[in-house]
C-alpha cells in the first residue's frame, strides 16, 4: 500500500518564498521527494523511487521536530512507502531495511491516533499492512497475523463509507487470510478456532466486495477471486457441511472465474471419502454426511449448467 502524501492523496510544495536552510525548506523539499518517488514508481522506475523516498525521509527527518504534527506524519508516510519499495524492489535481501522504516512510521503514527486527519489513521493501517506483507514472505504469519489483523480493525469502521479504507481493509483481510491459511497448515494448529477465524474474515470481506458492487465498483474483483478461493477451500476442508451456503451467499452466476473455483471445490468435496473413513446405515453422523452430499450434487449440477449456458 503506496500513498502520495502523508496528509491526503495529493500534496503540494509551498509556493511562498522560504530560508532555504529552514525546517519549511527542508519539509517542502521533502514533500517535493515524495511525490517526485510517487511518480517515478507509477513509470515502474522502482531504484529511482527508492532513491527519491531516501532524499524523503532524509529531508523530512531534519524538519519534523521543529514543524507541527503533520510534518511528523509526513515523514511516517515517507517510511512506510520507503520501507515498500524497498521490499518491491531488493525483495528479502532489503528485508531488515523495510522493517525498519515499518517499525520507525509506526511508532511515529501510533501516538497520534485517532487524530483530526483520516490519514494517519490509513497510514498508520498501509503501514501494518506493508509490514504484514513483509512478515508472510519472511514465513512468519505469526507476525503477519498481528500485524494483518490490527490494520483491518483500523480500517473496517469506515470500509462501507469510503472507497480508501473499503480498499485497505480488502488487502488488509487478503493478508490476514493468508497468515491464518499458513497456520492453520501447521501441524500443532488449533484447527477448529483458527478456521472460524479464517470463516469470519472471508465472509466479512466478501460481504464488502458485494457492497461495493452493488454501488458499481468492480475494482475488487482480484481480491474477491482470491478470497473466495480461500473461503471455498477453507470450508470444503474444515466445515464442508457451510460449503454449499458459502457458495450460493456469493453471486457466482455470472462470473466464469468464480464459478469454476465453486464447481472445482465442490467436485473435490465429493470425492472426498468419509471423515470416518466409512458409512454406517441409521447412524446420525453417516446421515449428516449423505445430506451434505445430496447439497452439494445439486449444487453440482446448478453450476455445471450455468457453465453451459452460452
Amino acid at each position: 500500500m503506496e500513498t502520495r502524501a502523508a496528509a491526503g492523496p495529493t500534496e503540494f510544495v509551498r509556493t511562498v518564498a522560504v530560508p532555504p536552510d529552514s525546517a519549511q525548506a527542508r519539509r517542502d523539499g521533502g514533500v517535493a521527494a515524495m511525490n517526485r518517488g510517487f511518480a517515478l514508481l507509477q513509470a515502474g522506475q522502482l531504484p529511482a523511487a527508492v532513491a527519491a523516498y531516501d532524499e524523503a525521509v532524509a529531508l523530512l527527518r531534519a524538519a519534523a521536530p521543529a514543524g507541527p504534527a503533520d510534518w511528523t506524519v509526513s515523514l511516517a508516510a515517507a517510511l512506510m512507502n520507503r520501507g515498500q519499495l524497498l521490499h518491491r524492489a531488493s525483495g528479502l535481501a532489503a528485508a531488515d531495511q523495510a522493517r525498519a522504516a515499518f517499525d520507525e512510521a509506526v511508532a511515529l503514527l501510533e501516538p497520534r491516533l485517532p487524530g483530526d486527519s483520516p490519514w494517519i489513521r490509513r497510514n498508520l493501517a498501509g503501514t501494518l499492512l506493508n509490514r504484514a506483507t513483509l512478515a508472510l514472505d519472511l514465513a512468519d504469519p505469526a507476525r503477519a497475523r498481528a500485524d494483518a489483523g490490527a490494520a483491518l480493525t483500523l480500517a473496517a469502521p469506515q470500509a462501507r463509507a469510503d472507497r480508501v479504507d473499503a480498499e485497505l481493509a480488502l488487502k488488509s483481510a487478503r493478508a490476514l487470510g493468508g497468515a491464518l491459511g499458513r497456520l492453520l497448515a501447521a501441524p500443532d494448529a488449533d484447527a477448529e478456532s483458527l478456521a472460524a477465524e479464517l470463516s469470519d474474515v472471508v465472509d466479512d470481506a466478501l460481504a464488502l466486495v458485494r457492497h461495493w458492487r452493488d454501488r458499481g465498483e468492480l475494482a475488487f474483483a482480484p481480491i474477491e477471486v482470491r478470497l473466495f478461493r480461500l473461503g471455498a477451500q477453507l470450508y470444503r476442508l474444515h466445515q464442508p457441511h457451510f460449503l454449499a451456503e458459502f457458495i450460493r451467499e456469493h453471486p457466482v452466476g455470472a462470473d466464469e472465474t468464480l464459478r469454476g473455483i465453486a464447481l472445482e471445490q465442490v467436485e473435490a468435496a465429493l470425492r472426498a471419502p468419509p471423515r470416518a473413513g466409512f458409512l454406517v446405515a441409521g447412524d446420525p453422523a453417516s446421515e449428516r454426511q449423505l445430506a451434505v452430499w445430496r447439497e452439494l450434487a445439486a449444487l453440482r449440477e446448478q453450476l455445471a449448467r450455468l457453465s453451459s449456458t452460452p
